[in-house]
């Protein structure tokens, strides 16, 4: 893996420990707050080797969302990021946490929802109508998630629905 493999997203559960994800399953894992990597290519269930967009944690796991509807959870006794099905193979640009549920988003405004750990999900009409590019949680548990064309929604219950937010002005957003 090289410089022209570029990454994509970090997140770290704490000081010490991380990972960084990117293009091809470009996927390093940290235990001494980024002082060295160590690839974990060979522990992720992505044999086409997607693009990994995202990593976050949500409903009590930590999950990856790529290109070709790739969701992959994190089996910590397994040390490996295992695939999840998911009914959708649009490429997925991020993950939210809605409290019990966890939501992956991406191209066209999809959204999708498991209040299950990943076992089963579901379309989620979130109102979006370009790719959904960035999420956030609200200190009182909202769950918000904007596209690229500039719209935000909010969702109060668990990313079950989501109602429209007023942006103005309004412009592209990319997170």
């Amino acid at each position: 893996q090289g410089a022209d493999k570029p990454f994509l997203d970090v997140w770290f559960a704490d000081a010490r420990q991380g990972y960084a994800v990117g293009a091809y399953n470009l996927i390093f894992r940290t235990d001494d707050g980024g002082l060295t990597w160590a690839p974990w290519f060979d522990r992720t269930d992505n044999p086409k080797l997607f693009n990994l967009y995202s990593i976050r944690p949500a409903a009590r796991g930590l999950y990856v969302a790529g290109e070709g509807g790739l969701v992959l959870k994190l089996d910590a006794d397994a040390g490996r990021f295992k695939a999840v099905a998911l009914p959708y193979n649009g490429s997925l640009f991020g993950i939210a946490d809605a409290g019990e549920a966890v939501l992956v988003f991406g191209l066209r405004g999809s959204v999708y929802r498991s209040d299950d750990a990943g076992t089963t999900w579901a379309r989620v009409e979130a109102r979006l109508l370009a790719s959904a590019v960035a999420s956030a949680r609200t200190p009182d548990g909202a769950t918000m998630i904007a596209d690229a064309g500039g719209r935000l929604v909010r969702s109060v219950d668990g990313g079950r629905t989501f109602a429209p937010l007023s942006v103005t002005p309004s412009m592209p957003l990319a997170s």
